[in-house]
């Protein structure tokens, strides 16, 4: 039984979401005392360490689903694309808002990883002892893994995304669901 070349077997996901994981919370921990009053720090971590192993295109296609997808115009393609990369950025920061020493531990993997998907469990664990499960579903490209969905406690990001945007898509507009996209990211950053 000979071992797999190394160009087809793909390595655990883990060892990368760990080191995204660890940069993002040193950058916590170095500016713990600004956060309360900036979380733009915890979105600049997040875009810098978390997004370069996101799936943007992909996660966008499949939140929308393939046909609001393929009647969108390219500019309203790039544009949804952009406002919901804020969104999953907000997503994953929100449960580092309030930064206490927060620590993540990731759970072994319970599946192969040589198939197109695999998903790594995690938990943010707080000070108080408080655990707040975190799951990465994570999907096999040319360039290694990259997240295309995320459950915080359980909830998937894409799903309830998904169900939200195609009920507004139902009476309105791609045009009217950027904006209304663009309005809520607004009223929650302040």
């Amino acid at each position: 039984h000979d071992a797999l070349p190394i160009s087809w077997a793909q390595s655990s996901p883990v060892p990368m979401l760990e080191n995204t994981a660890t940069q993002i919370l040193a950058t916590l921990k170095q500016n713990k005392s600004s956060l309360k009053k900036n979380h733009q720090i915890i979105y600049q971590a997040v875009q810098r360490y978390l997004l370069p192993n996101v799936d943007v295109n992909g996660m966008s296609r499949s939140v929308l689903g393939r046909q609001a997808w393929t009647k969108a115009s390219a500019a309203e393609r790039q544009e949804f694309t952009q406002v919901f990369t804020e969104l999953v950025i907000r997503t994953y920061a929100s449960p580092l808002a309030e930064y206490t020493d927060e620590t993540v531990k990731f759970l072994p993997l319970r599946g192969p990883t040589d198939g197109r998907f695999t998903r790594v469990n995690s938990l943010i664990i707080r000070s108080s002892g408080q655990r707040i499960p975190l799951s990465y579903s994570m999907v096999s490209k040319n360039n290694g893994w990259k997240i295309y969905d995320l459950s915080v406690e359980g909830v998937s990001l894409l799903q309830s995304f998904r169900s939200q945007f195609g009920q507004i898509l139902q009476n309105s507009s791609m045009k009217d669901l950027i904006a209304q996209m663009r309005k809520n990211s607004t009223s929650k950053a302040a």
